[in-house]
């Protein structure tokens, strides 16, 4: 007598092989024309290219002192401008260093700019931005885990002029009823 498990495996295995033979045939040609057009609302992420220094405010909970930190970040298009990518590296005072890497880009069938922010704390975030064109303001909301466990943030990026950008960021636990941290700086185009 056959085993069930052998008859799944069989019948899976006949599955696999009917369904491989119907599938379409292409030329390169088609695979090239498959490739969605680049989002022209992802040009709006220019403003962010360049290498920026930054000073920095942090409030932590369950820290008295105001902790202070400054970086350098670079951000540039990646994979034929369609991934702006963040690479940083901080001093944060009595913290020590960090390094950190981000990463933005827009998603039409969304209609969202995502965002992604990934460093050596451990920290892995993930978000979605929108964009104020009268006040040249990003507006973000976040997700991540790290230290503290699960957060939830959110912040504003102000771009006073092309070459200034005031920016703060606010953090909970992954409730939303206790603050983690505020941030807050300013960073100035190198």
């Amino acid at each position: 007598m056959i085993k069930r498990s052998s008859l799944r495996t069989i019948g899976l295995t006949c599955s696999c092989l009917l369904l491989t033979g119907c599938m379409p045939k292409f030329t390169i040609e088609d695979i090239k024309n498959m490739t969605p057009e680049r989002p022209v609302e992802i040009d709006k992420l220019e403003m962010f290219v360049g290498t920026w220094e930054t000073e920095a405010e942090m409030n932590m909970s369950g820290l008295d002192e105001v902790l202070t930190g400054t970086g350098v970040g670079t951000m540039s298009w990646k994979a034929d401008k369609r991934y702006l990518v963040e690479e940083s590296e901080f001093d944060m005072g009595e913290l020590g260093k960090m390094s950190g890497m981000g990463m933005w880009t827009y998603d039409p069938k969304s209609r969202k700019y995502r965002n992604y922010w990934f460093d050596s704390h451990g920290s892995v975030g993930r978000g979605t931005s929108k964009y104020c064109e009268e006040s040249r303001t990003w507006y973000t909301k976040a997700t991540s885990r790290g230290p503290w466990g699960k957060t939830k943030g959110k912040g504003t990026t102000k771009f006073v002029d092309d070459n200034t950008i005031e920016w703060s960021w606010t953090e909970w636990d992954g409730s939303g009823l206790f603050k983690v941290m505020d941030v807050s700086g300013t960073s100035r185009r190198k």
